[in-house]
């Protein structure tokens, strides 16, 4: 029997919190003598597509991890991103569906602007990474789609070179 979509999604997810957690581990060093905390950070819509999408895999591994949940209405602000200029809450951030909505005729993140460059700005700083799970491709993140379809297409990669750490195979 072939495996079913949500099995394959869900090995795709546990494969992406596996690679992350090797990068992120208590007090890690970065540079200019920063360091994060190992939990991450899960940015989703609901309780349930956070679940879903992100912190089992996070809890099957005993992950830390801290659940932001964003209603169509949008949230206030963020977490406390960072706890002095030198020390980071976050390993990581895992970001579902690009907490998106649809805003009557048209689709976008509930997340503001400033909250989407706030948490850009914190990865740069602290050197973590954010996974984007279940997102239209956008040129926020430097692609564009080609079209598409409905149906699940491959991925593959043909140029890794600017992705030598990822463990990307061609």
């Amino acid at each position: 029997m072939a495996p079913s979509f949500l099995s394959i999604l869900g090995a795709c997810t546990l494969t992406a919190f596996v690679t992350l957690s090797k990068c992120v581990s208590a007090d890690v060093s970065y540079a200019a003598n920063a360091t994060v905390s190992s939990t991450i950070l899960v940015v989703a819509r609901d309780q349930l597509s956070a679940q879903n999408g992100a912190f089992s895999g996070l809890q099957g591994y005993g992950i830390p991890y801290e659940t932001l949940l964003v209603p169509k209405e949008g949230v206030t602000g963020l977490p406390v991103l960072n706890s002095s200029a030198n020390h980071g809450n976050y390993g990581g951030i895992v970001v579902v569906s690009e907490v998106g909505y649809n805003y009557d005729t048209q689709y976008y993140s509930a997340l503001t602007r400033a909250q989407w460059t706030a948490l850009w700005n914190y990865q740069t700083q602290f050197g973590v990474r954010m996974v984007r799970l279940d997102v239209f491709p956008t040129s926020d993140f430097g692609v564009t789609s080609l079209g598409g379809n409905v149906n699940d297409e491959p991925v593959v990669f043909t140029n890794t070179t600017a992705f030598s750490t990822a463990s990307l195979k061609t």
